[in-house]
């Protein structure tokens, strides 16, 4: 069906436009409520804090799409017109703004193939962060230095994401760290688990590995020691590396663990 403008018009109840946008209206006051409502309710259950994010995304992506589709349906005169000039009008946006339709349906597959999450640390290409919101169109991702960047949707659908959580508050964090080849390794790896544990960042309900592995590069030998901990909240991530090195420094000195370049 291609309805001309007077089919279009004669389908729509313009009566009911203040309804359509009252409907809105209300979507949008309760979606910011449920946002400000999610927020407190972190704050007071940080152990839920994901969970709680996650969920009112979801309600939230639902309602804006339910209101929308509400509102468009109240315009017309009857179901039967609503379905035919609907689909038609959809379909015409589909193929004049086949950039905005993507980033519409690949919101729906983020939403519910659940890829990743709200609260999720990604690596999306050379953007490394939180997801802070998933919305109908685009992605909103804070980076480590403070910065949000927005990406559409449709993106995701043709490259990798890499989730560091995958819904989980904890999350493993790698240190790496240099040093001669010809150290006390046990004793190294000793001091590495001791500076990981007293750390008030860890996790310790989850498995600390320390590993360690030869290396050659600018015509130099030197051991690589790998440690892999968890922490108890994604944001602690930089927090505890730098906690870790810190620690290692002064052990390192006092038990005399030479670096590569001694």
């Amino acid at each position: 069906m291609n309805p001309n403008p007077s089919e279009l018009f004669e389908a729509f109840d313009f009566s009911r436009v203040s309804l359509s946008l009252i409907v809105i209206v209300i979507s949008l006051i309760i979606a910011k409520a449920a946002k400000i409502f999610s927020s407190r309710m972190s704050k007071a259950f940080p152990d839920y804090r994901l969970r709680i994010e996650q969920s009112i995304t979801v309600v939230n992506f639902v309602l804006i799409i339910g209101s929308v589709a509400l509102a468009i349906f109240l315009l017309f005169r009857s179901k039967e017109a609503a379905i035919a000039i609907g689909g038609s009008i959809g379909l015409a946006f589909a193929i004049g703004a086949k950039d905005v339709a993507a980033s519409l349906l690949s919101g729906f597959i983020i939403m519910f193939d659940r890829s990743f999450r709200v609260g999720d640390r990604v690596k999306f290409g050379d953007i490394y962060g939180d997801v802070i919101s998933i919305g109908v169109r685009s992605t909103r991702i804070r980076t480590l230095d403070d910065s949000i960047v927005t990406v559409p949707n449709s993106q995701f659908m043709n490259m990798p994401v890499t989730s560091a959580n995958a819904g989980a508050l904890d999350m493993q964090v790698e240190v790496e760290i240099f040093i001669a080849p010809d150290n006390d390794f046990m004793l190294v790896k000793k001091l590495v688990r001791e500076a990981a544990i007293s750390s008030r960042c860890i996790y310790l309900e989850k498995p600390i590995v320390v590993l360690l592995k030869d290396q050659v590069a600018e015509n130099m030998f030197f051991t690589r020691v790998l440690l892999k901990a968890y922490v108890l909240d994604v944001t602690y991530e930089k927090r505890f590396e730098s906690e870790v090195i810190e620690r290692l420094h002064i052990a390192f000195n006092e038990h005399n663990i030479r670096w590569p370049n001694q």
